[in-house]
């Protein structure tokens, strides 16, 4: 197979987007933690329990998806398969967290 098989051709690219992201904004993790602490203080009133981690890499890959359907990008797919490696990472332990409208941060 090797990297003419497309889809080890797409991980590997995949893999290189990760590292160079993590270098940019750091772990995945520690990234979500900060934005859905802002969501969860903003949609306090609406959400029956704040959000984690976990979550928002969801909503990235359903934003993602949205976009494939509106238009074709190999970057969405990409996107896609990075944002579930996101997920698997805040899965992991007790890596996934919530933040709570307070501000503090709580491992799930």
């Amino acid at each position: 197979m090797g990297a003419a098989d497309p889809k080890l051709k797409t991980l590997e690219q995949v893999s290189k987007i990760v590292q160079e992201r993590g270098k940019q904004y750091g772990r995945p993790v520690d990234h979500f933690a900060r934005t859905i602490g802002a969501i969860n203080c903003l949609f306090r009133n609406k959400l029956k329990e704040p959000l984690t981690t976990a979550d928002w890499a969801m909503f990235m890959v359903i934003d993602k998806i949205a976009r494939q359907q509106q238009e074709h990008n190999d970057d969405n797919i990409l996107d896609i398969i990075g944002y579930g490696a996101c997920m698997s990472e805040c899965k992991e332990g007790s890596q996934s967290r919530r933040v709570e409208p307070t501000g503090d941060v709580v491992d799930s």
